[in-house]
């Protein structure tokens, strides 16, 4: 499909709506389809799949922009003039296409020729060309504006209707809420589709990191446990083995993170590394225990990564001297599960939960299940992962509503 989007500016310029639209650009340029972003100021990334043409006057601040406006108050020449100028371009620019996002052009004031423009546009080839108007923003009840008194004339009119043509979507439930009531729509004509974050370009991680959240999609996993240790027998790699095999038997979704890896070089280490492998396997627990040195050398950098995407540590150690990862994991916030013996008991006071060496491996997974679920921060981000994250949103509401059908919202 050819897709094109509309707003005043693109990235690199900073705001949310810029930010929005790069998303959405970039995730349906990815899946194949063609992108084209109409936009007064902004440029394509390096290496972006996403085409971007510029219309300076676009852009709110461009003279022309603000003659225009200024013209609406007498002979309207000006105004006349740059709606006529967009309306030709755009038909060339957005003729060819299966679908349109428009973003905030249609409820805001910035520029108004351009709204106008666009409303012909869409009653000219509305019929073979879809045009959706994404809302975030409505300049016709926001008081700060003061346009109540203005809102019954034309093109200003323009902002306080359900323009012929156009689908609506908006951000939230309130904006939903205030643009059926400004125009008389049904909830049903004017559906949700909310923001989302991208998570992996939030925490930064390094390309190892992040190719291993891909690949084993660490992030929607139920739960990612870290076990910051070399492969020696006085850490207990095989108490937490059971205790994933628990987990799993529970139905939950796991990854068990293992830092170091079985060194082939020392006999004791290797032969270890054997006999939890040989574990894994009986225990079924092989697409969910992962030696991470295995598939790279971990760097400090690497360790930060893994720390961020992690939701637990997990400590099931026979003997330690001190304990340092109990630290790195309360830097991270991360609540701590750890085996009841000194001096980990009294390295950190908050956020931890101690378990007997003798424990069941079903008592340590409840400890854990528990745990978690009484820990608000776990609790925020799964759910901001699986309601708002942008592949989610994507696949759960914006493809199947736009890109996999050609149906109308109604």
């Amino acid at each position: 499909m050819r897709i094109a989007f509309l707003h005043y500016a693109y990235v690199p310029v900073i705001g949310g709506v810029e930010f929005v639209m790069e998303q959405h650009a970039k995730l349906i340029a990815e899946r194949g389809h063609e992108v084209k972003v109409i936009c007064g100021s902004g440029a394509a990334a390096e290496g972006s799949r996403v085409t971007v043409v510029k219309v300076p006057e676009l852009y709110p601040s461009h003279p022309d922009c603000a003659a225009a406006h200024a013209s609406l108050a007498g002979d309207r020449v000006a105004f006349n003039k740059l709606k006529a100028k967009f309306l030709r371009r755009f038909r060339t620019e957005l003729g060819d296409s299966d679908l349109v996002f428009v973003h905030n052009v249609m409820t805001m004031h910035f520029n108004l020729a351009a709204t106008a423009a666009l409303a012909e546009l869409a009653g000219e080839i509305g019929g073979r060309v879809r045009f959706v108007n994404w809302i975030h923003d409505i300049a016709a009840i926001n008081p700060d504006f003061g346009l109540a008194g203005q809102l019954e004339q034309a093109p200003m009119s323009l902002l306080a209707q359900a323009v012929p043509g156009f689908e609506n979507v908006v951000i939230s439930p309130e904006r939903q809420r205030q643009f059926c009531k400004l125009t008389g729509l049904k909830k049903r004509a004017c559906p949700v589709f909310p923001n989302g974050v991208e998570y992996l370009r939030l925490f930064k991680l390094t390309k190892p990191v992040r190719e291993l959240v891909r690949t084993y999609g660490v992030l929607h996993r139920d739960i990612v446990i870290i076990h910051p240790t070399r492969i020696v027998r006085r850490k207990n790699i095989e108490c937490g083995i059971r205790v994933l095999a628990e987990l799993k038997k529970s139905g939950r979704r796991c990854l068990y993170l293992v830092t170091g890896a079985p060194d082939p070089h020392n006999a004791e280490s290797s032969d270890y590394g054997n006999e939890l492998k040989s574990l894994i396997e009986e225990l079924g627990v092989e697409r969910e225990f992962l030696f991470v040195s295995e598939k790279f050398k971990v760097s400090d950098a690497d360790l930060i990564g893994l720390y961020t995407v992690s939701d637990l540590l997990f400590l099931p150690s026979k003997q330690e001297g001190f304990g340092l990862p109990l630290l790195e994991a309360g830097l991270f916030r991360l609540p701590v599960f750890c085996a009841r013996l000194e001096p980990m008991q009294s390295v950190l006071k908050h956020n931890v939960h101690l378990f007997d060496l003798d424990d069941e491996p079903a008592a340590i997974a409840s400890l854990i299940v528990q745990g978690l679920n009484n820990n608000t921060g776990y609790q925020a981000r799964k759910e901001v992962i699986t309601r708002y994250s942008w592949e989610r949103l994507f696949d759960k509401k914006i493809g199947p509503t736009f890109l996999d059908a050609r149906r109308e919202l109604s």
